[in-house]
């Protein structure tokens, strides 16, 4: 399992006491948005961090023997029902006489990474917050990571509220559509089941974790939706290169992707950062692709920003490792060679 550099922040707490009940509401928003794990238990606590007023934060604890599972977070209502589940930063003591300058400063002194903010000042949510985008460069291009952050400069929530009042896994996929759509997907068109596998070419979890849905969809074809969502981590030198490669692939036989993704996943030990661009060419030419076609969508720039749009936009959104399985918008965790995964597509198709 990889993680995100960005999600290493963590909560810093004295002694927590995880022994108070909450509103049944916020139990239910926490329950349903929390990894689909076995033996998980979640245990709640008085938050630790001073939130803007009238906004109203409960800790969770999740304990598991599943490390994709196991998590602290903060749980947050809103003055209107927004609903919000991760790790609040609290930017208010953070050098600067800007929110721009607190959050780069925030961000810089807890992840030791440098990101441009741009605040949208003109338009509020209706719970009086200034949306944000975090801009960080990468050698590929801008991948751009988005919150929300108070007006006072105390808090930034990464990621979006979702109404608690509403389908929250409904609201979760929403917010990735128009990039589902363009990423590459087997199995029936408008199944019952849609699995979301957000995954990096390089992670060793991703390779061992493959196949997992293949037996999935050769079982339900008419009634199981596949879509692999490009992730590429930092700190992984060919992810990008081999998302790129993989969409310049799909684009014009898209079924030859899914060989390709196979092929990678077979030498991923034996690929590197010098090597995997003439591994990659000479992947297409020997698969009779047009070779011309094949490297103008290498530098199409469109092609570059949905994959780091999509990386960004999973990062900010509830995915904290790869791999990670949105199914029908629940977060489940895969078990033991993906036994997991497969038992709950078949609750789901049962029903």
């Amino acid at each position: 399992m990889n993680r995100s550099i960005l999600l290493t922040l963590t909560l810093v707490l004295c002694a927590p006491a995880f022994a108070i009940d909450v509103d049944p509401k916020i139990d239910k928003a926490v329950r349903t948005s929390i990894p689909v794990c076995a033996d998980a238990t979640v245990k709640y606590g008085e938050s630790p961090m001073k939130l803007p007023q009238r906004f109203v934060g409960t800790l969770v604890q999740i304990e598991s023997p599943h490390p994709s599972c196991a998590g602290q977070y903060v749980a947050v209502l809103s003055p209107t029902g927004g609903f919000f589940l991760g790790t609040p930063w609290t930017i208010a003591d953070e050098e600067g006489t800007t929110l721009e300058e607190k959050l780069k400063n925030f961000i810089w002194r807890n992840m030791n990474q440098t990101m441009t903010p741009t605040i949208e000042r003109s338009k509020a949510t209706e719970d009086g917050l200034w949306a944000v985008t975090l801009w960080q460069t990468t050698e590929h291009g801008k991948m751009p990571f988005s919150g929300l952050v108070d007006p006072y400069g105390r808090t930034f929530f990464l990621g979006n509220f979702k109404r608690i009042g509403n389908d929250l896994l409904a609201q979760r996929t929403k917010v990735f559509d128009a990039l589902i759509a363009k990423s590459p997907s087997k199995g029936a068109a408008s199944g019952a089941v849609t699995i979301v596998e957000f995954s990096d070419f390089q992670c060793p979890s991703c390779r061992r974790s493959s196949g997992w849905v293949d037996p999935i969809v050769a079982k339900h074809t008419d009634k199981v939706r596949y879509v692999r969502f490009d992730l590429p981590l930092s700190g992984h030198p060919w992810a990008f290169p081999a998302a790129l490669a993989g969409r310049a692939i799909y684009r014009q036989k898209p079924e030859l992707f899914w060989d390709f993704k196979k092929n990678v996943y077979d030498n991923q030990e034996n690929l590197n950062a010098f090597l995997f661009w003439d591994w990659a060419r000479a992947w297409a030419e020997d698969h009779d692709l047009d070779l011309k076609k094949y490297d103008a969508d290498l530098e199409n720039a469109e092609l570059r920003a949905d994959i780091l749009a999509g990386a960004g936009l999973a990062l900010s959104n509830d995915v904290r490792a790869t791999p990670t399985y949105f199914v029908n918008g629940a977060i489940v965790d895969g078990g033991e060679d993906g036994k997991a995964l497969a038992a709950y597509v078949e609750s789901l198709l049962s029903k």
